[in-house]
């Protein structure tokens, strides 16, 4: 085994914290390892809560420091790393909890030490305005933010939630964060909150998961040459589970998540003075049939019955009856890697990336035997509790406990223009439903194509022993 060798640089307001670097005056505060970050969600219905990073100060008795004058409610926290020249930030936030205590082993003063991304500070600013009219997703957010005098410099929305109109709104003092994820809910987006070097600091990313790379595709089956969706081979970064601790991954078929109705309720803007609100309802019959009813409700602020149609529909295909086995427990520590080549170093750079992990897709590689035969092996990642530790007393290192979701149901969905036009309309699986396709991206070329066919080529001068959706050359 081999240390990927990701660094652990504690910054509070403006300046690197004390951690056994050379040079540091003995005495003085100093941060000790263990270090760790929780971010992200565990499941594909909740929205992410505020990442938070707790840590623990040493304060040695006789220095000319007090660890009180290092930290502060409110101090800046923002923790780096560095991998082969390149450098992200693991964390960003502010100082939450301050917890002073006497370590008896350490023989000094301490100070626990929790601190919470910006959706945290949102969540105790209020909003209080006149009614608001109907306007764009990207536009309501930007008003939110004016109104407790936040910057939407860096606000970053996908292309589909900036362009759903949101319903007019009567605000009565209410806190900024849930308005905000409100406009996430209703648009089958995630708010993130990100920290990003290049963006001068915190901001605000409303993630498309339907933008995500695709790891499903239309793929045939070679044993009765019918086509229906299939994992695609390639998709996802490789994380080989050789690199992956065995003892907590475990694998697991389950109907907890499974929903079989969505429920999706919108605002009608046509009625006066105030809006009606209206519902629809997707149910998969079939999915019913085998496992009861598992119903969800949404509440939007949606102004049309079809926004919300596609919101249910979205909200059904990712939370199918799993066709596969999946994982928890995917606990990768950087001192396992094996080997510790370059595309191993990218993929760690990524995953600590406070920008570049969010809902990143990878494929678990060289499974064990005992793995089901139906494993999920690609994952998206949504969320995970990172560490900076030496708890077997070995180099410090990053230990990465990530949180994945199923591929299916999400990512990007193959369009009419990229369908392979070798595909018969009669080869495809009768079981193949419009749930089942959405998140299933293009397969590769597998025949001949329609294009192909010469443009002099007329239905008049096919033998009508052809059907239509047969290749008429």
């Amino acid at each position: 085994m081999t240390l990927i060798p990701a660094t652990c640089e504690l910054w509070v307001d403006g300046v690197r914290y004390a951690d056994g670097q050379p040079g540091e005056a003995s005495a003085d505060p100093f941060a000790l390892a263990g270090l760790t970050i929780e971010w992200g969600r565990d499941n594909t219905v909740d929205q992410p809560d505020p990442a938070t990073c707790s840590f623990r100060i040493m304060d040695p008795p006789g220095g000319a420091i007090r660890f009180d004058d290092t930290v502060a409610l409110g101090s800046t926290v923002v923790v780096w790393t560095e991998l082969a020249g390149r450098r992200a930030v693991v964390f960003g936030g502010r100082v939450t909890d301050l917890e002073a205590e006497f370590d008896d082993d350490g023989g000094a003063g301490a100070c626990n030490v929790i601190a919470a991304d910006q959706l945290s500070d949102l969540g105790n600013r209020f909003v209080g305005s006149e009614p608001w009219a109907m306007q764009w997703l990207r536009d309501r957010a930007k008003r939110i933010l004016a109104a407790v005098g936040v910057s939407d410099a860096g606000l970053t929305v996908a292309d589909r939630p900036a362009t759903v109109q949101i319903s007019r709104m009567d605000v009565d003092r209410q806190a900024a964060a849930p308005l905000l994820q409100d406009l996430a809910v209703s648009t089958g987006a995630i708010l993130w909150a990100a920290y990003d070097p290049a963006k001068a600091g915190p901001y605000l990313y409303y993630e498309d998961p339907a933008k995500r790379a695709s790891l499903y595709v239309l793929a045939q089956n070679l044993a009765t040459l019918l086509w229906a969706p299939a994992p695609g081979s390639g998709a996802g970064t490789p994380l080989s589970s050789c690199q992956v601790l065995r003892d907590p991954v475990r694998w697991s078929r389950a109907v907890t998540d499974l929903i079989t109705r969505a429920t999706v309720r919108w605002r009608d803007q046509s009625t006066a003075p105030g809006t009606t609100e209206r519902t629809v309802q997707l149910i998969d019959t079939a999915a019913e049939a085998a496992y009861g009813a598992r119903g969800i409700s949404i509440g939007t602020d949606l102004t049309t019955s079809t926004d919300a149609d596609s919101l249910a529909a979205g909200t059904l295909a990712a939370h199918q009856p799993s066709p596969s086995w999946r994982t928890t427990g995917l606990t990768w520590d950087l001192a396992q890697a094996e080997p510790a080549d370059t595309a191993a170093q990218d993929l760690a750079f990524t995953l600590l990336g406070g920008v570049t992990r969010l809902g990143y897709a990878i494929s678990l590689t060289d499974l064990p035997y005992w793995t089901p035969t139906t494993a999920a092996v690609q994952l998206y990642i949504e969320g995970g509790t990172y560490t900076y530790d030496t708890d077997d007393g070995g180099t410090p290192r990053w230990v990465l406990e990530l949180n994945g979701s199923p591929a299916t149901g999400l990512g990007g969905s193959l369009s009419y223009g990229s369908t392979d036009l070798s595909i018969r309309y009669a080869d495809v699986d009768r079981a193949v439903t419009y749930l089942s396709m959405i998140g299933v991206g293009p397969a590769g070329a597998t025949g001949p194509d329609w294009a192909d066919i010469p443009t002099a080529t007329t239905w008049a001068s096919v033998p009508s022993t052809i059907d239509w959706s047969e290749d008429p050359r």
